[in-house]
């Protein structure tokens, strides 16, 4: 079940994202479970609960803020999609700390609002796919989403994830393939990256969230990675 949070303390801004959401999942083949709070402590208790794949949430609230509570969300299950509605911008760059997912101004818009939920729907299914490999003679299955990037060794690739790395007998160009669609482009001849880890492009190498070491970027890929990259900040609104 899709689990949506609304926090608002103005209950027109509440209703109006209660709305559009039921609008949008009209013709979507779920529906998903949509809960609306005035106050973020009681968004949170529910949380704890039962976690939510995506929040809305707006800053200024008087029990608690909106940014102390996206860290409180984030604590409890770290994926969890959040996305700020509100009416000013002093408050960007301390949203940006928590990796969010996107930062809408008041009044919304309603072309742009299609657009985020689009792309937060797609990010909600991605998290629940799962990519299955044998690793030591035991079928291993990782959430797509936690794999940072894959690496050619010899005749292995290393998958590098959040939480372990994994050595397989295969073939980066065959990895691609099953990767391509899900948002992991090529760099070099020995290295395959999820475009959502990347914290920043440069000319000849890239560096990664949480990694130390950049990874190098190849002329042959150069150009075509970048675009793809350009691409993808366009779309998340960097």
């Amino acid at each position: 079940m899709f689990r949506i949070g609304v926090c608002d303390d103005e209950a027109y801004f509440r209703q109006d994202i209660e709305k559009r959401l039921e609008a949008y999942f009209k013709e979507k083949p779920f529906k998903p479970e949509i809960c609306a709070f005035e106050k973020g402590q009681a968004l949170l208790e529910e949380a704890e609960k039962s976690p939510f794949d995506l929040v809305f949430l707006d800053i200024e609230m008087p029990d608690m803020d909106g940014i102390t509570l996206g860290k409180h969300l984030k604590a409890i299950v770290e994926d969890t999609l959040l996305i700020y509605v509100t009416s000013y911008d002093a408050y960007i760059s301390y949203a940006l700390r928590l990796d969010i997912f996107q930062y809408l101004k008041k009044p919304l818009d309603d072309h742009f609002f299609q657009e985020e939920m689009d792309r937060a729907l797609k990010q909600y299914v991605l998290k629940k796919q799962k990519y299955n490999f044998e690793y030591n003679g035991v079928r291993m299955s990782v959430p797509i989403t936690r794999i940072i990037y894959l690496e050619s060794q010899r005749w292995s690739v290393i998958i590098h994830t959040e939480d372990k790395n994994f050595k397989i007998v295969s073939k980066l160009g065959e990895e691609e393939k099953r990767l391509t669609a899900h948002g992991f482009i090529r760099i070099h001849q020995s290295y395959l990256l999820n475009i959502q880890y990347i914290e920043k492009f440069l000319s000849d190498r890239v560096f990664l969230k949480d990694q130390k070491e950049p990874l190098p970027v190849s002329r042959k890929y150069k150009d075509e990675a970048k675009k793809a990259h350009l691409d993808y900040q366009s779309k998340v609104g960097i």
